[in-house]
């Protein structure tokens, strides 16, 4: 019998009205393949011929050298599907799409338009694994909304998505994916409520499942040689190459919870990449997930070293695939500059240096703020968050120099200007609902501008200059503090978090 593919192309716009197929589709055994052009809207092939063009246009731009940097949209389909959709009513739905907004800021690592296909089809059944995420969808699209009888729901989806999830692994291997995205974004949603206990529990929640499933290992080249290989929870094999798309973004985005938060909790992060402990990372870099399908791994494609092999120079910075990967390297970098410091002495000057320098080359390699499309807010408030992220690496790698005295020289106060300075590329009204992260990055920010203001404020008493004493220029400081208050002012209605960090430099600003 014949495949699909060696059949001959048909000559679309000469079928007949028979329906579902028309004779022509049904003798070259071709059925699933029929469309009519007088349905409701485009049919599969017109899209994708529209695509191509589009395609084709964005290509003759980039030659061109003048087309500003825009990244492709994962939401596209699902907003157009909603604009057009006759189900407005429903309250679920108007949950989801709160929720698809922000979906980014919560970790949301799953390709949403197959998500969403399956959630929404018609007859479609739904696994305990699939109901738990959905309530945790739920969760913070009642908590983002501005209706207040629908925010006064939130509890409730909490708790419903709490009380399944202990059951939800047994029941279905490959829902495993499903669960571990309800703990991110669950612990997301508590650490920007200021939870901070419940957030660590969920994200090693988390972590434990991407350490069973082995997904730091995903095209390891290597055979990993730990002790709890025997007991390894196994997913099956991921049906295409977006499902595993889906799960080397899901690993990642695991990761960097787990090193982000490490900082902020003072504890030591879950991903040690040791090969005797078992949680060595050889999990290639992660695309956006319009390029697993577009432009997949060859077959033969094998990864090893990820992280070392950044931390150590030999990953370059300029080529990074994605956003994702530019957030986890900054992450690497941040964790690390802290935790460096923790341990410095002058013995440990010479791994000081090699790591500031690292630093430096990965913020050299960042595109800047205003190159990205100011229509994608997502986009435009992941960059800002890597940005603040190594800025913030910076300032953790040089803390222990600058003791209680921050000059204008300082590599601690110069980091938090560039911080500061970014902000000016955001239109700050996109800032509502931000990264629960770059609250405890903001306060990092704020705290050494508010000591540059003490600083100054000191010598200014002591009837010293500040200029003439290498200070920072009071009025440039109070502007920045200002600046930096305003961008967190903007989410801090949605975030706990957000509101005690900006108690930390608010007497600063007053006084």
């Amino acid at each position: 019998m014949q495949s699909s593919s060696s059949q001959p192309p048909l000559e679309r716009g000469k079928a007949c009205s028979q329906r579902p197929a028309c004779g022509q589709c049904q003798r070259n055994d071709r059925a699933e393949d029929c469309e009519y052009l007088d349905g409701p809207g485009p049919t599969q092939n017109q899209l994708l011929e529209g695509e191509i063009i589009r395609l084709e246009g964005r290509i003759a731009e980039l030659s061109a050298g003048s087309a500003p940097l825009t990244l492709h949209d994962p939401y596209a389909a699902w907003h157009q599907a909603q604009r057009t959709a006759q189900s407005n009513n429903d309250p679920m739905r108007a949950l989801v799409r709160q929720f698809v907004q922000h979906a980014t800021e919560f970790g949301f690592f799953l390709h949403i338009h197959r998500f969403l296909d399956k959630v929404f089809s018609a007859g479609s059944s739904h696994s305990n694994s699939l109901r738990i995420l959905l309530n945790v969808i739920y969760l913070i699209g009642a908590k983002l909304s501005s209706n207040p009888q629908v925010q006064a729901q939130e509890q409730s989806y909490l708790t419903r998505a709490l009380q399944h999830l202990p059951t939800a692994l047994p029941e279905d291997p490959r829902g495993a994916i499903y669960v571990m995205q309800a703990e991110v974004i669950l612990a997301n949603y508590f650490f920007n409520s200021g939870r901070q206990l419940e957030g660590v529990y969920h994200t090693n929640a988390a972590v434990s499942i991407a350490m069973a499933a082995k997904l730091n290992m995903i095209r390891s080249a290597r055979r990993s040689r730990s002790a709890a290989d025997a007991t390894t929870y196994r997913l099956p094999p991921p049906v295409d190459t977006l499902e595993e798309g889906e799960r080397i973004n899901g690993f990642w985005t695991v990761f960097i919870l787990d090193r982000c938060w490490a900082v902020a909790t003072g504890s030591a992060p879950a991903f040690t990449d040791s090969e005797s402990a078992g949680t060595q990372i050889d999990t290639p870099w992660p695309l956006d997930l319009a390029a697993y399908h577009s432009h997949p791994f060859p077959n033969d494609f094998r990864s090893t070293r990820t992280v070392q092999s950044f931390i150590s120079g030999t990953d370059g910075d300029a080529q990074s695939p994605s956003m994702l990967a530019m957030h986890a390297k900054a992450a690497i970098l941040y964790e690390g500059a802290t935790r460096l410091a923790s341990r410095y002495n002058p013995s440990s000057q010479a791994s000081l240096l090699s790591l500031d320098n690292r630093i430096e080359r990965f913020k050299q390699a960042l595109s800047q703020i205003e190159r990205f499309d100011p229509t994608r807010v997502d986009i435009l408030r992941a960059a800002l968050l890597v940005h603040t992220l190594s800025q913030c690496a910076t300032i953790q790698l040089h803390t222990p120099l600058v003791q209680d005295r921050v000059t204008a020289n300082s590599r601690t106060y110069q980091a938090a200007h560039a911080a500061v300075r970014t902000l000016r590329g955001v239109n700050i009204g996109v800032l509502n609902c931000v990264n629960p992260f770059i609250g405890i990055l903001w306060g990092t920010v704020g705290k050494v501008i508010s000591q540059g203001l003490a600083t100054t404020r000191r010598l200014r008493a002591a009837g010293a200059g500040g200029a003439a004493q290498g200070a920072p220029d009071e009025r440039t400081l109070q502007t920045e503090l200002d600046r930096l208050a305003m961008a967190m002012d903007q989410t801090a209605p949605f975030s706990p978090l957000m509101t005690a960090q900006i108690r930390t430099f608010r007497p600063a600003r007053a006084t």
